[in-house]
């Protein structure tokens, strides 16, 4: 299936977002990764179907899963991630409460990214009425959806994205190598 243009750009912009922010902490820039993307949107389609969210079991895949408004865009989606950072404490490097997010953007030894979305529709909506996500692939959802405990609403969007290798590990300096002050 071929990626409509329109989703096609809104991926290709949450790569540039991503690599503008983590320019601004002297980290390499991620490159798109078609087989992150296929397992993000796998993901997302499951978690429409769970109606929940959970960790991936994916061994050393990294992921920020978040729902948004249908009509968020792509800044928008990387720079309420990349917010984090107002709360990381960078004089004592590592896990903190409220900015996995933020840390998992800028990881340095992150070199991949792949995205996927699922969007929430009536539960009784059939396979047909699927809209096509982000890397082409038909989306499944439902209304009952929940983030931090609230409801998604109707034609929200669920936004998944797979990083490798992952970022967040809490072994002893990897903190301190993979998330720097910003430069500018």
């Amino acid at each position: 299936m071929t990626v409509p243009d329109d989703e096609k750009e809104f991926v290709d912009q949450i790569l540039v977002e991503h690599n503008t922010r983590r320019e601004r902490h002297n980290a390499p820039d991620l490159e798109y990764s078609e087989e992150l993307s296929e397992m993000a949107q796998q993901w997302a389609d499951k978690l429409a179907k769970q109606a929940h969210i959970s960790f991936s079991e994916l061994s050393g895949v990294g992921e920020n899963i978040t729902f948004f408004p249908p009509d968020i865009d792509a800044e928008s989606v990387v720079e309420h991630w990349y917010q984090e950072h107002e709360k990381y404490e960078y004089e004592t490097p590592g896990w903190q409460t409220g900015t996995n997010y933020f840390t998992q953007v800028i990881w340095r030894s992150t070199k991949e990214i792949g995205v996927g979305c699922a969007y929430v529709k009536k539960s009784h909506e059939n396979d047909e009425d699927n809209t096509s996500c982000s890397n082409g692939s038909v989306c499944k959802s439902m209304t009952s959806l929940s983030s931090n405990g609230k409801l998604a609403a109707e034609g929200d969007k669920v936004i998944v994205a797979f990083y490798r290798p992952a970022g967040n590990n809490n072994r002893s300096g990897q903190f301190a190598a993979n998330v720097w002050k910003p430069i500018h």
